[in-house]
């Protein structure tokens, strides 16, 4: 698309703006103070609704009481209505009110009775909150941000707290890449396999919300040790009637793309699907590699300069049916697909070897092109049985996952001079490696009679369940292939062509949960036993079996300072198992002076983590604060290791690392027009070896992502044509990373910024989007820097950052209730809908309108 068209539309736009209105005016003030019926205090932040009597599901409008519980709204028609006051907890007190030319109603007090039945819940804000605090996560709610109608699940994260999306839009959660994606509350390998294209290619609006759980309890498998980022997908209203989703995007760089979602219902049965596809262009950009050896003075300095660019495909579906067979039994059978590749041609690249007298010793030219195969499929069958007891629930599932990873090059040296290292021939190698995970899963939670105690106070419990196996087949096959005369092949093989790395896993838990008024506890213990595998069938002689088990303890407790406060204490142990791509023995060669190997020795990583949150919310501020200590004794890093010019990297549990950080986030709503917000995270990590290499490396890394959005009421000054009506919202953000630490040197520091602006049409139903990135930055140097005892060495990329894009959405059908059912998967905590798992002095953070 062309930059100018679109810098056009934007200047023709923002004009536009200057014919902005103001909302209509307030007749009549309805006012009252909301009251605990027992304690006689008032009750802060319940919710007031102002109801259609003729009609109750017809909301007409709403708002929070504040600290104090005293509440107002304005009224400009007469006629007779319901006020409803809402708090978790308690009983809702509905009554009638009759709006007249009366210029204040004050309907003085209101008594609220508690409920002990309900959960211990608190709504801040009658505005649609973004964040919600539990007893082990915190929740951001993409359905209820503007951005999401036009933006991706990447674009969204970067606004949800403690997790960061850096400048290569790679994923952190509290300032680690250690850490599992799950959708829906299942376990994704399809997004872990690629996280960064599968979120892209999901549109926002697709996604109900993101829940991110730093503390997981006993029933969450052990793998992530940072924790676990679950991605709850939009699902069906509990009534008839279907809606559907078209979407597209373009971007001045090349890139495009399009999906659509839909939802239905009919009677018992229940659909929802969505599909969406995209291309990705990276321009010409540039890159050079310096390396100085301190050990080889005849092959001291290493220099490549070359150009190279990227493309890539992607498309993702997925779809959920789902069957009531009766008020007790449900049936979900889902599946998610997802298949992508990137292409990278090298235009040519010049590499010279250097003694220490800057004499040549050989220098070549290499061009070049490889492709990077990639995906998942992920299908699953869920049934879900309930009790008559309150909150009960037993679960069963099957999951089938299935996750491709192949890459294929080809390398051609030319214009050779000296003595060229071994690897530098002309060459052409291929990798097909896969995962196959079956998983069998059956949970069950049950609550306890609720204990009265004291003066009147009462304690709820509950006890989970349950049990999970594994069966996970990692297998590879590879080939090299070099070029010995002109069309001539020769192939070269190798012990490691083909590779299979089994593992079963086994694991049963069991936890408690229990809740009063002011404190909330989550306790278990988790079992994991693993059998692992390897096979080499060229070389039988090179096969191993590891069995080892572990118990996996955790535990949370909060306590609510006030209905709007928390603090919250946590302790959990983690295991993290390395991927396939770690352990692939393949040797990646396309680079003839930087080798690159996996290792199929890799050991399970296991990883101990204390940490403490302290969240306030109200109506117009929202605050929350993280901090967390974690030590491992074996965690894996890449090393790099020198055999003459040539290096290799692979991969080792060779670190002891220990890390202390926090992470933090406002959102500050000062009006109804304004929202502005922060996401930022920072940590001190001490690596050091754990074998006689002396190898070590410390230092501060920290991220800040921080932006805005105004909302501007515009109804094109035509009173009569109401599906124009409604607030531009223009938005702003920023963001910066310092670079992080490694155990043999740092990545680059990074800054983004960005603008957008956008409208939505025919009550929200089409909305477009005009967006900026990095208008101001041309083009960033990415470094990479590392430093031994050996070596020292500086990769830097040159890319092109500035991009101009443009988005739609658009909406039709309807659902005759828009109440939104639960999720009912295994492992969400959303699953329990009412259950204990759900305790904890939830807070909820204001957001937007």
């Amino acid at each position: 698309m062309n930059t100018r068209i679109l810098l056009i539309i934007l200047s023709l736009l923002m004009p536009l703006l200057a014919f902005s209105q103001s909302s209509p005016l307030v007749n009549v003030q309805i006012k009252g103070v909301v009251t605990d019926s027992l304690t006689s205090e008032t009750v802060p932040f319940a919710t007031v609704k102002l109801l259609d009597k003729t009609n109750p599901k017809n909301l007409i409008k709403a708002v929070a009481a504040d600290e104090n519980g005293k509440f107002q709204l304005s009224m400009n028609k007469k006629g007779e209505y319901l006020l409803s006051v809402e708090y978790i907890g308690k009983n809702t007190v509905t009554m009638p009110v009759v709006v007249s030319d009366t210029k204040t109603m004050d309907l003085g007090t209101i008594y609220m009775k508690d409920n002990a039945h309900a959960l211990s819940e608190v709504v801040i804000s009658a505005q649609k909150p973004l964040v919600k605090v539990d007893l082990d996560k915190i929740v951001y709610s993409i359905e209820d941000d503007p951005e999401s109608k036009t933006n991706n699940v990447l674009d969204m994260l970067k606004k949800v707290p403690m997790v960061t999306v850096d400048g290569e839009e790679n994923i952190q959660l509290k300032g680690s890449s250690n850490f599992k994606i799950y959708l829906n509350g299942k376990p994704s390998n399809m997004i872990s396999s690629s996280p960064k294209d599968v979120l892209r290619s999901m549109p926002a609006n697709t996604v109900k919300d993101i829940q991110v759980i730093t503390d997981p309890g006993a029933k969450y498998d052990a793998e992530g040790v940072s924790g676990i980022i679950n991605i709850v997908t939009q699902s069906n209203s509990s009534m008839g009637g279907y809606t559907a989703t078209l979407n597209a995007r373009a971007d001045a760089q090349g890139g495009f793309g399009g999906g659509v979602y839909a939802s239905l219902k009919y009677g018992k049965i229940g659909f929802t699907g969505r599909y969406n596809y995209y291309e990705w262009k990276r321009p010409k950009g540039e890159t050079s590699y310096y390396r100085e050896s301190y050990v080889d003075d005849n092959n001291k300095y290493l220099n490549n300069n070359g150009k190279s660019k990227n493309n890539g495909t992607g498309q993702f579906g997925s779809g959920e049916l789902s069957y009531e067979i009766d008020t007790l039994n449900l049936i979900n059978i889902g599946f998610n697909r997802y298949q992508g590749n990137s292409k990278s041609k090298n235009l040519g690249t010049f590499v010279e070897m250097q003694d220490k007298d800057l004499n040549t010793q050989y220098k070549y030219s290499q061009i070049g092109n490889s492709k990077n195969t990639y995906g998942g499929t992920d299908i699953n069958a869920d049934y879900q049985r309930t009790f008559k007891k309150k909150d009960q629930l037993l679960t069963a599932s099957y999951r089938l996952s299935l996750s491709p990873s192949d890459s294929e090059s080809r390398t051609n040296i030319e214009n050779g001079e000296g003595v060229l290292p071994p690897t530098a021939v002309t060459n052409r190698q291929f990798t097909d490696a896969d995962m196959k995970e079956h998983t069998f899963q059956i949970d069950f939670v049950t609550p306890f009679n609720t204990i009265e105690y004291g003066d009147k106070n009462t304690l709820n419990h509950s006890l989970e369940t349950g049990a999970k196996y594994i069966i996970r087949i990692n297998e590879s096959n590879s080939g090299y292939d070099r070029l010995v005369a002109p069309d001539t092949w020769e192939n070269i093989s190798y012990s490691s062509d083909e590779f299979k790395h089994e593992q079963d896993i086994l694991a049963a838990y069991a936890g408690y949960n229990a809740k009063t008024a002011k404190w909330g506890l989550k306790a278990g213990l988790r079992y994991e036993a693993t059998w692992l595998n390897a096979k080499f069938p060229i070389d039988e002689e090179q096969n191993f079996k590891v069995d080892y088990s572990n118990f996996v303890p955790s535990a949370t407790v909060t306590y609510q300072l006030k209905p709007s406060k928390n603090i919250r204490f946590g302790y959990n142990m983690r295991i993290s198992r390395p991927g396939i791509w770690q352990l692939n023995p393949y040797v990646n060669s396309s680079d003839p002076n930087n080798i690159q190997v996996g290792n199929p020795a890799l050991d399970a990583v296991k990883t101990h983590s204390l940490s403490i949150n302290y969240g306030s919310f109200s109506q117009k501020l929202n605050f929350n604060l993280n901090m967390a200590y974690d030590f491992e004794d074996n965690g894996i890093e890449q090393i790099t290791t020198f055999e003459g010019s040539v290096s290799t990297t692979t991969y080792d549990n060779i670190s002891k690392r220990k890390n202390i950080g926090f992470s933090g986030y406002i959102n500050w709503s000062p009006s109804s027009k304004w929202n502005i917000y922060s996401n930022m995270s920072g940590r001190y990590t001490d690596l050091k070896a754990n074998n006689e290499t002396g190898l070590s490396n410390s230092g501060f890394s920290g991220n800040m992502f921080a932006g805005g959005q105004f909302s501007v009421p515009w109804d094109m000054g035509v009173k009569d044509k109401p599906s124009f009506k409604g607030p531009f919202r223009i938005g702003v953000n920023l963001g910066m990373f310092s670079p992080n630490v490694s155990l043999q040197g740092s990545r680059s520091a990074f800054f983004f910024h960005g603008f957008n602006i956008s409208k939505g049409f025919k009550e929200d139903k089409f909305n477009i989007r005009l967006f900026a990135q990095n208008p101001f930055i041309t083009s960033w140097d990415w470094k990479n820097k590392r430093s031994t005892a050996d070596f020292r060495d500086v990769t830097t990329s040159t890319n092109r950052m500035r991009n101009f894009g443009i988005a739609f959405s658009f909406r039709f059908g309807e659902m005759k209730a828009q109440i939104q059912k639960t999720k009912r998967g295994i492992n969400n905590d959303d699953t329990m809908s009412g259950g204990q798992g759900d305790q904890g002095g939830q807070s909820q953070g204001g957001g937007q309108n």
